[in-house]
C-alpha cells in the first residue's frame, strides 16, 4: 500500500514538471532539379530520398502516389541484376564434387547487359515520377493565382470552361 502511495506520487509531481511540446511552423520552400541534384531552397540535397518530408507534407494523394512508385522503381533496380546472379552461382563451379555445366560467358554478359539496360530504365522511370510529384508539390505550395482552361462535363458533353483561382 505505501509503494502504491510513493508510485502515484511520483508519477503525479512528474507529470506536474512536464510541459506540453510547441510545433514551428516553417513555410514550405519550393524544390528544384539541376542535372541530377535536387535543390529545397536554397539548400543542395545529398539524397533524393531527403524530399520524403516536405513533400509528404502536404498530405496530397498524388505526390505521395508518385514519391511511392520512385521507391518501388528505385527497388526494382537492384531487381533488374538478380537474373545474372542467379545464373552465376548455380553454374559456377567452385572447386566442390557437385558437377556443375559451367558459366557460358555469352549467357553471362547478356544477363548483365538486361541487368544494366533494367538499370537504367527503372532509374528514369522513377526519376520521371519524381519530377512529377515535385512539379505538383512546387504548383501546391506557390501562392500565386492561377488562370487557366478547363473542360467542364455536362450531359454527356464536354464545354470548354475559363477558370481563375485566386489564392490570398
Amino acid at each position: 500500500m505505501r509503494i502504491t502511495g510513493s508510485i502515484v506520487t511520483a508519477l503525479f509531481i512528474c507529470t506536474l514538471s512536464a510541459q506540453a511540446q510547441f510545433t514551428k511552423e516553417i513555410p514550405l520552400k519550393p524544390i528544384y532539379k539541376n542535372g541530377g541534384k535536387y535543390f529545397y531552397g536554397e539548400q543542395r540535397m545529398n539524397s533524393v530520398y531527403a524530399l520524403q518530408i516536405p513533400l509528404q507534407s502536404l498530405n496530397d494523394n498524388e505526390i505521395n502516389a508518385r514519391y511511392k512508385k520512385f521507391k518501388t522503381y528505385q527497388a526494382l533496380r537492384v531487381v533488374a541484376y538478380i537474373p545474372g546472379l542467379v545464373y552465376l552461382f548455380t553454374n559456377a563451379n567452385y572447386g566442390g564434387r557437385r558437377p556443375t555445366r559451367g558459366i557460358s560467358s555469352e549467357t553471362l554478359l547478356l544477363l548483365w547487359v538486361g541487368g544494366l539496360a533494367g538499370d537504367i530504365t527503372f532509374n528514369a522511370l522513377s526519376h520521371h515520377q519524381m519530377g512529377k510529384a515535385i512539379d505538383i508539390y512546387n504548383v501546391k505550395i506557390s501562392n500565386k493565382s492561377t488562370l487557366g482552361l478547363s473542360f467542364n462535363r455536362l450531359l454527356n458533353q464536354n464545354y470548354p470552361g475559363l477558370s481563375y483561382h485566386f489564392k490570398f
